[in-house]
């Protein structure tokens, strides 16, 4: 390296050349704590883009990875990882040398069962993700980490439904007010709805405990479903608990279920993170008489606090973005027997649910749509004022439209260079419409708090605002029928089933809407399986073939427990994972092992 030059606080420039004479211009933006990591006269390595400077006649590369000659591992695979704001690349990657250097990993799986499914121990596993000496090694570390998320679950499923009981003492028989109520619904139940909840209520007339799976695609009428059943549990004297993953469709379920209960003597609570402490108290206190029948919320109603008494019904809706035990947590809040239903808007096959619900699940899938639905259109535009124009035409036919984006503000990230983000949208936007005045914009973000951001759908759901400009914040929950419009900026950024739940926003109402997918990048097979179909079982099909396992490594960690894709992606292995639970669980010696360990996070019996 020759020299360095910094130019204030904007950005720093390096002249580099190596031993063929080449000279390099390396230039890093906002960066102004690069300087203290290098030193004229030695020597680096940078992985970047070249590019040719035509006034200056010279090459340059932007903001690139950078590694000092001394580098032990530059022969092997080196590894690169998200950039964090105001941390060289260099710092993070020996920081985290430094951390694999001194720290132990406890070994909790027996060496049987390494031996037998061929796993790298943890220790070296963990190390080998970070700094593989090869490419066969590093496949193995994944296979050990997607082992361990299979593994942990199902032993924690094993024991719960070995827990679980055939029977329930929550009889319910009684009927009409249910009935009476499904006829003042402004709509007709689908034949799907009404077999349902034939079925379901079947069940707990019989005597027997409810433990079903509700799967639909998105719009097919699974909430109302959950609010009939909630009120079948009512009207036999007992209480019901639903519980979101979202701040935003829990508000959503709580906001329906209330307006439906108008009229009627059924009380109903919402209750999350940011509720005030008065009206948590009365909440609670509400909940204990049994004065409250139901009650909706986030993980907030599995609080320690939260006593639920008379709980006779619990419903998880897109279960498998919580954790096993925090799913569980809701039902053993109830005595033995209680009634359980989960959702979901991710389509999964009938083998693949008993796998991961257990072999005593009812799988119930919706099939048909509500009447007078009309399927979404679906395009690809890489033009973004034909966007922007048709975000126009809907407004001027008096509906309203979304507009999603990957990130929340800017990225200094080169490779994100291109990705627009919900501030930079919003601007142009703004611009874009300033000739007409009366269009209103309206944005929400994860960095907003959920008051705020349940505020802004609130004022859309009732037509104050023509745009809402969101992140996937809006993936799930929001039901908003005037809404004909869904653009997703950079929409290859997206994954296939988190597009097809974006395109589930629109299409609630009887207006012919639309998908626009905009895009710069052509011939995206992700995009193009969007166009084709607006079935959820082939979009969730075609998105595990497009994916593969690496990308669910880790899934317990994250905040998305993505079990349904990691399953799907390694089916055989978790049906060899199973067999392997039950042989320990029918050990004692063996389960005992892994008590110890806490792999089993919970008491005997609980």
């Amino acid at each position: 390296m020759q020299e360095i030059k910094r130019y204030e606080k904007k950005f720093i420039k390096v002249k580099v050349s190596d031993d063929s004479g080449g000279v390099l211009h390396v230039i890093w933006f906002h960066k102004p704590y690069v300087h203290k990591w290098l030193k004229e006269g030695e020597t680096y390595i940078f992985c970047g883009k070249v590019q040719e400077d035509l006034k200056f006649r010279s090459k340059n590369m932007v903001n690139p990875l950078y590694f000092s000659h001394e580098i032990k591992h530059l022969q092997r695979l080196v590894p690169v990882y998200p950039k964090i704001r105001g941390m060289a690349d260099e710092y993070l990657m020996n920081s985290i040398q430094s951390s694999l250097s001194v720290m132990s990993q406890q070994e909790n799986l027996e060496p049987s069962v390494l031996a037998t499914f061929g796993l790298l121990k943890s220790g070296k596993a963990l190390k080998a993700i970070h700094q593989p000496e090869n490419e066969d090694e590093l496949e193995r570390a994944k296979t050990r980490f997607i082992f361990d998320d299979l593994f942990e679950y199902s032993m924690q499923m094993h024991q719960y439904e070995s827990l679980s009981s055939s029977k329930s003492p929550f009889l319910m028989n009684q009927f009409s007010v249910v009935t009476d109520f499904m006829r003042r619904l402004p709509f007709e139940l689908t034949d799907g709805q009404r077999e349902v909840l034939r079925s379901i209520s079947l069940k707990a007339k019989l005597g027997q405990r409810v433990n079903a799976l509700v799967q639909g695609d998105v719009g097919c009428g699974k909430t109302i479903v959950a609010i009939l059943l909630m009120v079948v549990a009512a009207e036999n004297g007992f209480q019901s608990a639903l519980m979101a993953p979202t701040h935003v469709l829990a508000k959503q379920h709580y906001e329906e279920l209330a307006e439906r209960l108008k009229g009627t003597s059924f009380k109903v609570a919402f209750l999350t993170g940011d509720t005030k402490i008065r009206e948590k108290k009365a909440i609670l206190n509400g909940l204990d008489t049994g004065e409250i029948h139901m009650i909706v919320g986030t993980h907030s109603i599995i609080g320690k606090d939260v006593k639920i008494p008379n709980l006779a019904l619990s419903i998880v809706d897109e279960e498998h973005r919580f954790g096993v035990v925090q799913r569980n947590q809701l039902r053993e809040k109830a005595r033995q027997g209680v009634h359980h239903i989960s959702m979901s808007a991710t389509p999964i096959p009938r083998t693949l649910a008993l796998a991961m619900w257990g072999d005593q699940v009812d799988v119930y899938t919706i099939k048909t749509l509500p009447k007078g639905r009309k399927p979404v259109r679906t395009v690809l535009l890489s033009d973004e004022k034909r966007c922007f124009n048709g975000i126009e035409q809907q407004i001027e036919k008096g509906h309203q439209a979304y507009v999603v984006c990957p990130l929340i503000e800017d990225s200094e990230s080169e490779s994100m260079s291109d990705v627009d983000s919900v501030e930079k949208t919003f601007e142009k936007m703004k611009q874009h419409f300033s000739r007409n005045p009366k269009v209103k914009i309206s944005l929400i973000s994860g960095k907003m708090k959920p008051a705020e951001i349940a505020e802004e759908i609130l004022r859309f759901t009732r037509n104050e605002t023509n745009v809402l400009i969101s992140t996937t914040i809006i993936e799930v929950g929001v039901n908003v029928p005037n809404a004909t419009m869904m653009v997703v900026k950079n929409a290859e950024r997206f994954g296939l089933a988190q597009l097809h739940q974006l395109r589930g926003r629109v299409g609630r109402g009887n207006f012919e809407s639309f998908c626009v997918l905009h895009s710069e990048k052509e011939g995206n097979p992700k995009l193009q399986a969007m166009v084709e179909t607006t079935d959820g079982f082939k979009i969730a099909k075609r998105d595990l073939e497009l994916r593969g396992t690496g990308d669910f490594i880790g899934t317990k960690q994250s905040g998305d427990n993505n079990y349904v894709m990691l399953m799907m992606a390694n089916m055989d292995l978790y049906l060899r994972v199973k067999e392997e639970v039950r042989a320990i669980h029918n050990d004692p010696r063996r389960l005992s092992f892994y008590k110890y360990l806490n792999v089993l996070s919970y008491e005997e019996g609980a």
